[in-house]
């Protein structure tokens, strides 16, 4: 079984080609971050994702992790031409 980021990104991927982009253009940079000190013994896995688009080399980071939609702000920053 893949972890969330892994699927994430393949969706992500997913939404590049749906709008016509090349997602072998496009690189996605995942960093985990560490636990909430206070979060009440609970620990969730969140991790920070920097996806960087090609020629100027436009990006933008999210923020992913179990109830979070970090694909959801990709797919307005894309249909908003963030990445070009």
């Amino acid at each position: 079984m893949k972890p969330l980021h892994e699927k994430e990104i393949e969706e992500a991927r997913a939404k590049l080609a749906e709008a016509g982009r090349d997602p072998d253009l496009f690189s996605f940079d995942v960093k985990f971050m560490e636990p909430d000190p206070d979060g009440g013994g609970m620990f969730t896995v969140r991790y920070e994702i920097t996806v960087t688009g090609p020629g100027q080399g436009a990006s933008a980071e999210y923020i992913g992790g179990i109830g979070l939609d970090w694909l959801a702000a990709f797919g307005d920053d894309l249909g908003e031409g963030v990445f070009g």
